[in-house]
């Protein structure tokens, strides 16, 4: 790797056998823990180099920065993933480096791919349940002579991941580690039985309401700590008699949150927004299993912007992860995002973490911040901004 670099920013620049390409992740800035690639993509990219067919059909699963589709770009790969933001990226990747995009080359992890493929390359996710939700509805896409070959650091790649594979797909043998990465190879095994998870379903107590859970998405098994104490110090602006309000429900997940809000005011417009597609799925289900009759806006997106009309209250439990990594921007980019959306007389609800001092973040775009509730663990805040 070299880098290319002016007076205002430092574009990273990968090498790899198929050449030197300008690579990015989507919301770069120069204190972020994130690059484009890791060694478990140079691994991938080492062996499609040794590859005798000249066009091989290729998919690719959880390219999360779109680094192996940009490399690959000559072979045309189809691209299978759960994330709006990793499409943005690869749109972004592939422009800075003079390449077209592809519309019909990306699937979304809710859609299934069409045909079969010679070569299948997977960035190992971080949860299990994902992996074996992936490889499940991988498996009619594969034929006998097909390539199946996944990569991940050795630190975050489980035995029970690569059991997976064995399980799954067939006869599996792994890599010597290099640069503390590891390739899986599996062989497919047409013999094998195996049905994607079904989603999981709970219920929010106290409540007629069910969130129905897809693989991987946050809070899978139960009602997670924060958004419980949310929910017990749930904003007084919500409520029925305020009548036709907008409330959104900002990385929704499942749900849980904008579900709660249409049941205390079922004469809101609710919109939930998040960039996982299987979260946008789950929130659906969700809405349907509760009964909800209020109008829902579902928005696959990276923020805010997208969204029908200014909202009077936005309900918050941000990720303060990105991958495997510790990350306060998205929180930052929400809270900003928040900020630029509340119309006047707005309210922002946040959970989060003691030790992640969101109420100084908070003050960066509001006037007004409010301790509402906390525990030993969590906090509540209410955000405002004068004149609002």
């Amino acid at each position: 790797m070299t880098n290319e670099s002016n007076s205002t920013s430092v574009t990273p620049v990968f090498s790899c056998p198929f050449g030197e390409f300008k690579l990015q992740t989507r919301h770069f800035h120069p204190k972020s823990p994130l690059q484009a690639w890791n060694a478990a993509d140079e691994m991938l990219l080492k062996h499609c180099a040794d590859q005798t067919d000249a066009q091989p059909r290729v998919l690719l699963i959880n390219d999360a920065a779109g680094a192996l589709a940009t490399c690959l770009h000559q072979w045309q790969p189809h691209s299978w993933n759960d994330s709006y933001c990793s499409r943005l990226a690869l749109l972004q990747n592939l422009q800075r480096n003079g390449l077209p995009f592809d519309e019909s080359t990306w699937i979304v992890s809710t859609e299934q791919p069409q045909g079969k493929y010679d070569l299948v390359l997977i960035k190992v996710p971080k949860t299990l349940s994902l992996l074996e939700y992936q490889l499940c509805r991988l498996r009619p896409h594969l034929h006998a002579d097909t390539q199946i070959i996944g990569a991940a650091m050795v630190k975050h790649l489980s035995t029970s991941m690569i059991q997976c594979f064995e399980r799954l797909i067939g006869p599996t043998r792994t890599s010597r580690a290099e640069k503390k990465a590891r390739r899986i190879h599996a062989r497919f095994d047409a013999t094998l039985k195996g049905a994607a998870p079904e989603p999981i379903q709970y219920g929010i107590e106290n409540t007629p309401l069910q969130l129905i859970n897809y693989a991987s998405v946050f809070s899978q098994q139960k009602l997670d700590i924060g958004t419980r104490i949310l929910l017990e110090n749930f904003p007084a602006s919500c409520n029925e008699s305020q009548g036709q309000q907008h409330i959104v429900d900002l990385g929704c997940g499942n749900g849980a949150l904008g579900c709660y809000a249409a049941w205390k005011n079922p004469q809101a417009q609710i919109s939930m927004v998040d960039e996982s597609y299987l979260a946008l799925k789950s929130a659906q289900q969700s809405i349907a299993a509760s009964g909800l009759k209020n109008t829902f806006n579902l928005i696959n997106a990276d923020g805010l912007n997208h969204l029908p009309a200014t909202a009077d209250l936005i309900l918050c439990n941000p990720p303060f992860h990105a991958g495997t990594h510790v990350d306060d921007n998205i929180a930052n980019r929400m809270f900003r995002d928040a900020r630029s959306q509340l119309a006047p007389g707005g309210e922002f609800v946040v959970v989060g973490n003691r030790h992640l001092d969101y109420h100084d973040h908070l003050k960066r775009y509001f006037d007004q911040v409010t301790l509402v509730g906390s525990n030993k663990k969590f906090v509540v805040l209410s955000a405002r901004t004068k004149g609002h």
